[in-house]
């Protein structure tokens, strides 16, 4: 089961763990909290400790850039908290973990919890680490989409696997240093609404 942040059974040394997180180890926890962010806890029983974590965006528009994702403005134009969208934008199971396939379980569980609560679509932002190491020059798009389909690519096999459809590349996502380094900056929506 996967547990909120703010609710009664999400323990408050829980966020200690965010600092496991390897997909954006820069963003401070107090910005993840904030705003239409949260956190969700994966446990396999309560009162267990968590075995994977996953950051969530809440939103009525699909976010392209990490800066969207770090911006309540929309906050103010989301009514009674009727969101449209649950943005995944880091997943990542936890050191001590050892259960195998905690990432896609937390997904799976996150995506029914929201569903409870009457969300529908689910996407990420992820980013594309290898990018910049298997090109030499900035890719177009249907390269992109090309690399991340054959596999190679460790966070696309892990979506793709999971159900996820590729959804959309977005150039200049995320300039921090770490993300132009590893992809020039682009990032990826992938798509986790059911598909039948």
């Amino acid at each position: 089961m996967v547990i909120e942040y703010g609710t009664p059974d999400f323990k408050k040394e829980w966020l200690d763990y965010v600092e496991q997180d390897p997909v954006h180890p820069a963003i401070r926890l107090e910005d993840r909290i904030k705003g239409t962010r949260t956190i969700l806890a994966y446990v396999e029983t309560l009162g267990a400790e968590p075995q994977a974590m996953v950051c969530i965006k809440l939103g009525d528009k699909l976010p392209q850039n990490m800066e969207f994702i770090m911006s309540d403005d929309d906050a103010t134009e989301v009514v009674d908290d009727n969101y449209m969208f649950a943005i995944f934008y880091s997943i990542f199971r936890l050191e001590h973990s050892s259960l195998k396939g905690a990432g896609a379980i937390t997904i799976k569980e996150a995506k029914q919890y929201y569903r409870n609560n009457g969300i529908k679509r689910f996407f990420t932002l992820s980013p594309i680490p290898s990018l910049r190491k298997d090109f030499k020059y900035i890719p177009a798009e249907r390269a992109i989409k090309k690399y991340l389909n054959e596999g190679s690519n460790a966070v696309a096999k892990f979506h793709l696997s999971n159900g996820a459809k590729i959804h959309g590349i977005h150039y200049n996502t995320d300039m921090s240093p770490q993300r132009v380094f590893e992809s020039w900056g682009i990032m990826v929506n992938y798509d986790y609404c059911d598909y039948l």
